[in-house]
C-alpha cells in the first residue's frame, strides 16, 4: 500500500471528522477511540486520539511522519443513531478499500447533515405515548394514561422549539419540565386524574437524559474518568433543571408531589405491552432506523419485563434492575453482531425506561422541602430523601454496569 505522504493532513481530518459525527451522537469514548484507529490503520497510520468533553486532539504517525490536529469543538450533544451507523459504515468501507479521501470526505459530510429519519411530528407524538406508557407502567389509571400523554405532548413541542433555536439545554429541560408539570397539575385541579405525581413525573420522565448517565458510568468504568464525569455533570444538571420545572408546577397548580407514593407493579402482559410503547419512542427519538426498531422493542420489553418480574417475586428494585440491564445487554451484543449496527442503538432504547427518572425528581424536591422547612425538617421526610439519592445511584450504577457486561467480561473483543 502507498505511503500517505502528503495526504496525511487530510487522513488525519476525515479521522476526527469521523470521531466528532460518533461523540456528538452519543457514541462511547471505547467506540470513538476504536473507530478512529480502525480508519487510520486502513492509511498505515498510527493513531493517538485524546477526547476531551469538547473537542478531540489526533497525532497521526505514518512512516516517521507526525501530524497533529485538534478537532471542531463538538456543538452539542444528541442521541442520533442512524448517524452512528452511517460512521460505522464508512469506516467499514475504508477498511475494506476506500481510498478516495474526496470520495470519503463527501460521505463524512452527507452523514453530518443527513436529515432526521422522522419528523418532528412523529417524534412528538411518539414521545407522548412514551410519556403516557411511562405512567401505566408506575401503576397509573386510564385518566393519567392521557394527561400524561396531553402533558408530555406540551412538553415535547416546547423542547423541540426551544431546540431548533439552539437554547441553553438547562433551560430548555426546565421549561419543557414546567409547561408539562403545570398542564398536568391542571388537568388534576379539572379532576382529570387523582394520581398527580404520575401526572407530572411520567411527561418529566421523557427530558431525562438517560443515554448521558448510562455511558457517563460506562466511560468511568472503563477509565474514561474525565469524559464520564463530564456526561455524568451534564446528565445530573438537566435532571435538577427538570426537578425544579416539575416543582415549580407545584407551586403553580397546587398538585402535590409526595417524596415517598408506594408504586403499584402491572401485570406482566400489561408491562410487556406499555414496555413495547416506551421504547418506541425513544427509537424514534434517537433516530433508529426502522428496520432495526422491532429489535429496540423487543429488547424494552425484555429488560423491563425482566424487571417487574424480579419485583414481582420478592426481589429489590436495584438487583432487579441490574437483571433486566443485563438481560438487555447481552441481547443488544448479539443483534449488534447479527445485524452490523452499534449495540447503543438496541440497548438505550432497552433500558432508558428503568432510569430512575420519578425517583430523582422526588429526592430533588424532598430536599427543597428539606431547605424550606430547615431544623424543623420531619426525620422522615430527611430519611425518605436520602433513601431516594441512594437508590437513584445505584440503580443507575447497576443500569450502566448492565448493559456494559458483555464488554466487561469480553474485553478483547471490538466493541459493537
Amino acid at each position: 500500500m502507498a505511503s500517505p505522504g502528503p495526504h496525511l493532513e487530510e487522513i488525519a481530518h476525515l479521522a476526527l471528522e469521523i470521531g466528532r459525527i460518533l461523540f456528538q451522537n452519543n457514541a462511547s469514548t471505547e467506540e470513538v477511540q476504536d473507530a478512529v484507529s480502525r480508519f487510520t490503520r486502513a492509511f498505515d497510520c498510527d493513531a493517538h486520539l485524546i477526547v476531551t468533553y469538547e473537542s478531540m486532539l489526533l497525532t497521526l504517525d505514518s512512516n516517521h511522519q507526525f501530524r497533529t490536529r485538534v478537532g471542531n469543538r463538538v456543538p452539542s450533544m444528541n442521541v442520533n443513531l442512524a448517524a452512528v451507523t452511517s460512521a460505522r459504515e464508512l469506516v467499514a468501507r475504508v477498511e475494506a478499500g476506500l481510498r478516495d479521501l474526496a470520495e470519503i470526505r463527501r460521505l463524512a459530510e452527507s452523514i453530518e447533515h443527513s436529515p432526521p429519519l422522522y419528523s418532528r411530528w412523529v417524534v412528538m407524538i411518539a414521545l407522548s405515548l412514551t410519556a403516557a406508557s411511562l405512567s401505566r407502567l408506575f401503576g397509573g389509571d386510564w385518566p393519567t394514561f392521557f394527561v400524561a400523554f396531553v402533558a408530555g405532548m406540551a412538553g415535547t413541542w416546547l423542547r423541540q422549539e426551544m431546540g431548533a433555536r439552539a437554547m441553553n439545554p438547562f433551560l430548555t429541560a426546565f421549561v419543557a419540565a414546567l409547561v408539562s408539570g403545570i398542564v398536568g397539575g391542571l388537568a388534576v385541579w379539572l379532576n382529570f386524574s387523582d394520581l398527580p405525581s404520575l401526572c407530572l413525573a411520567a411527561p418529566g420522565m421523557i427530558i431525562v437524559p438517560g443515554v448521558p448517565f448510562v455511558n457517563g458510568v460506562q466511560d468511568m468504568l472503563k477509565n474514561h474518568m474525565s469524559i464520564g464525569i463530564s456526561r455524568l455533570g451534564l446528565a445530573i444538571l438537566i435532571t435538577l433543571a427538570i426537578a425544579f420545572g416539575l416543582f415549580g408546577a407545584t407551586a403553580i397548580t397546587g398538585a402535590d408531589f409526595p417524596v415517598n407514593e408506594p408504586s403499584h407493579l402491572p401485570s406482566l402482559p400489561e408491562d410487556a405491552l406499555f414496555s413495547a410503547l416506551a421504547a418506541l419512542g425513544y427509537l424514534f427519538l434517537f433516530n433508529v432506523p426502522l428496520r432495526l426498531a422491532w429489535v429496540g422493542i423487543l429488547c424494552g420489553v425484555a429488560s423491563h419485563t425482566t424487571r417487574t418480574f424480579c419485583l414481582l417475586h420478592g426481589i429489590d428494585i436495584v438487583t432487579g434492575s441490574l437483571i433486566g440491564a443485563v438481560v438487555v445487554g447481552f441481547l443488544a451484543q448479539g443483534f449488534a453482531r447479527s445485524f452490523r449496527a452499534p449495540a447503543s442503538a438496541f440497548a438505550f432504547a432497552g433500558v432508558v425506561a428503568m432510569i430512575p427518572g420519578a425517583f430523582a425528581f422526588r429526592s430533588v424536591i424532598g430536599y427543597l422541602q428539606i431547605v424550606s422547612a430547615g431544623a424543623s425538617a420531619a426525620p422522615t421526610l430527611v430519611a425518605e430523601t436520602v433513601a431516594l439519592s441512594v437508590t437513584v445511584v445505584l440503580m443507575v450504577l447497576v443500569i450502566a454496569l448492565g448493559v456494559a457486561a458483555p464488554s466487561l467480561l469480553f474485553p478483547n473483543r471490538r466493541p459493537s
